[in-house]
């Protein structure tokens, strides 16, 4: 609950921090091109126009930010740098709760990162309680997932503690995937595990036992666990039909109107009742609109009133997330260094020879001019050459310019750039 109200307090701090003063700036320009409105009225509007429109752009610029770090979450993982693909999901996931807040938040992205979430969570070893429900919120909202459903039913087989949410999913899938043998197999064993004997149990049972394939491997783990299934689960799931009855004849018109007729007196009140109260309603706003028009200290008192609050709430949103600023700051972060190979595929061939004791002279000549140089076997013109090529290097340009400043120090003759 203080999460969520943290998160609400610094969406509304950030919307308030810019729509106060704009709604200031241009309210003199709409006052006057709407003259005959009352200004506090043309006031209310342009605040609450602007903080909409800043929190309809604050929410799509979230979901671009978003998108952009679900990406790069996705490019993460597949190099197998998990650390980095977790900051990614988790910063994208305090994106969501701090700015996409209703009615602006789209359920595409919702849906798009509990995918990426269960995906991650289910296909890597990090530990984290955010995912962990992710996951089960994106298996409730979308159970025809299957290869969700499989990783999830598989970790949960091994799992020693299964929560009421996960009980529930495993329900839901179980009664989703009877037909399918391998996720049914997955939720017959940690049903059998747990020992359950409600009715979705019983319901998978009997249908394992109805399949010769399956009934041979655990017909003596059910029958020991609820006995034999088949009369209890059939006198459960079966429709007991009985004989037939005389029904006695009932004059359907008669009923009928006077259901009709207490309907529409029914609709007939609550029309009154409804008019009424709008009537009402209209008299008494007008009233008060008339009163406080003519009596210049009422107004005034209404304008200083909702100056204050407007102030008392923009201190309290400014003390608020400048606390968390200040609390964030005294958590330690443990940083994580991330070492990345850089992949070199081009080097500098300066010399070849048919001998390679001619190709070794040379090489260890370099290396006395502390330069990285190598031999290397090829085969061409039928003859087995060994050339002497220098350095690694990512690109063209890096090995070419490298080649020209050995060659004007007369170190080497002639190059040329080649693949290693």
């Amino acid at each position: 609950m203080i999460w969520i109200l943290r998160n609400i307090s610094v969406h509304l701090w950030i919307t308030t921090l810019f729509a106060i003063p704009l709604s200031f700036y241009l309210l003199p320009g709409l006052a006057e091109f709407f003259p005959g409105i009352n200004p506090l009225i043309t006031g209310v509007v342009t605040i609450a126009g602007v903080i909409v429109t800043i929190s309809f752009l604050m929410d799509l610029t979230a979901k671009k930010i978003i998108t952009n770090l679900i990406k790069e979450g996705h490019a993460w993982e597949r190099s197998g740098i998990f650390n980095k693909a977790d900051k990614n999901y988790t910063k994208a996931l305090r994106i969501y709760d701090t700015f996409l807040l209703w009615p602006f938040a789209p359920k595409k992205t919702a849906q798009r990162i509990s995918g990426a979430i269960a995906k991650f969570n289910l296909n890597s070893s990090v530990e984290n309680i955010n995912f962990k429900l992710g996951t089960l919120v994106y298996l409730k909202v979308n159970p025809a997932d299957k290869d969700i459903a499989h990783l999830w039913l598989t970790r949960l087989r091994k799992s020693s503690i299964i929560t009421s949410l996960e009980q529930e999913i495993l329900s839901m899938l179980a009664e989703r995937y009877y037909s399918n043998k391998v996720l049914s197999i997955l939720i017959l064993d940690i049903f059998l595990g747990l020992e359950r004997e409600d009715f979705t149990a019983k319901k998978l049972y009997q249908h394992v036992l109805s399949d010769p394939e399956l009934k041979h491997g655990y017909a003596e783990k059910i029958e020991a666990l609820i006995g034999k299934p088949e009369d209890t689960l059939q006198r459960e799931v079966s429709f007991q039909f009985f004989d037939k009855k005389p029904v006695k004849k009932i004059e359907i018109g008669k009923k009928v109107q006077m259901l009709f007729k207490k309907g529409v007196s029914f609709l007939q009140s609550l029309c009154f009742f409804v008019g009424g109260s709008l009537r009402s309603l209209i008299l008494s706003v007008a009233r008060v609109y008339t009163y406080i028009k003519q009596n210049e200290k009422t107004r005034f008192y209404l304008k200083a009133g909702f100056l204050t609050l407007v102030s008392g709430l923009l201190l309290f949103f400014m003390v608020s997330s400048i606390s968390h600023i200040f609390k964030s700051r005294t958590i330690e972060k443990e940083k994580i260094k991330t070492h990345i190979q850089v992949f070199k595929p081009l080097t500098i061939q300066v010399a070849a020879y048919l001998k390679p004791k001619h190709a070794q002279r040379y090489v260890d000549i370099l290396k006395k001019k502390e330069i990285d140089a190598r031999i290397k076997k090829v085969y061409g013109g039928g003859k087995t050459w060994f050339v002497v090529r220098v350095s690694e290097f990512t690109d063209k340009e890096s090995a070419a310019a490298y080649g020209q400043k050995l060659k004007k120090q007369k170190i080497i003759d002639d190059f040329f750039v080649n693949n290693k």
